[in-house]
């Protein structure tokens, strides 16, 4: 609550040092994704959102990665109660990763400013007949198939198998976890970070060797280390979750092995 309240009181300094008047919005994502998905902390997204209030600011919320059932919510926004932003972005989810397509949604006010005083630019491929067809599909699949129900249904299985690997791997320091997303730490075996994400790492021989056990054991992944993300299918079925993270479960051992 302490941490919570100081950066809260961090963001409004910074706002009143550049002048509340020459900023138009705050952008955030509601899970941080490539970063290790990280949760806001109880109170913070809601201070956020009061400060925005307070000084005329717009909330922009970022959902591209999270948005269209991932957390278990249809958008991350939604695990932050009174939470309602300004605009939000999605994508990715929103046609199942098929074909290139995202969206923006904005409250009513700024929807009927545009309305009357529009922007004087276009989009070549803006609302392109294939790309929404696919979504269209997409969604009426989503919702005849219950798939935001399966994710949380499937959830606390999730979060049990990356608990157990953590406990089992001493090179995973920690791990997050919301509805079917979820990250993993690496450690050193003394602890310490072995690679920052935009840096070499300390031992790349390991990292190698991982990479190599990954893709032996049939994964498909985005390396970021030292974050190892897991984002399964949200349709995915208790079998196909349990033998995900047996493949997973092999390729760490190599890693523990190799630090």
């Amino acid at each position: 609550e302490e941490r919570v309240e100081s950066a809260l009181a961090m963001l409004e300094e910074q706002i009143l040092n550049e002048g509340p008047h020459n900023i138009a919005s705050i952008m955030i994502e509601s899970v941080v994704g490539a970063g290790g998905c990280l949760v806001m902390p109880p109170g913070y997204m809601q201070g956020v959102r009061a400060i925005c209030d307070q000084y005329g600011i717009l909330m922009h919320v970022d959902e591209v990665m999270v948005g269209f059932g991932r957390t278990g919510k249809l958008f991350g926004f939604e695990n932050y109660d009174g939470v309602i932003p300004d605009i939000v972005v999605a994508g990715k989810g929103l046609a199942g990763a098929t074909v290139p397509l995202s969206m923006m949604a904005c409250n009513t006010e700024l929807m009927e400013h545009f309305e009357e005083i529009p922007l004087g630019w276009g989009s070549t491929y803006q609302a392109h007949p294939v790309a929404l067809a696919a979504a269209y599909e997409n969604l009426k699949y989503f919702i005849s198939e219950d798939v935001l129900g399966n994710v949380q249904r499937i959830a606390p299985l999730f979060e049990r198998h990356m608990q157990e690997l953590e406990s089992k791997h001493g090179c995973i320091k920690q791990y997050r976890a919301i509805g079917l997303f979820g990250c993993f730490d690496v450690q050193d075996p003394n602890g310490a970070n072995p690679k920052l994400q935009h840096e070499p790492p300390v031992n790349p021989e390991a990292f190698a060797a991982y990479k190599k056990a990954y893709a032996e054991a049939g994964l498909v992944g985005l390396h970021r280390y030292p974050h190892i993300h897991s984002a399964p299918p949200l349709v995915i079925n208790e079998e196909e979750l349990a033998d995900g993270f047996d493949r997973l479960d092999q390729a760490l051992t190599v890693l523990n092995r190799s630090l």
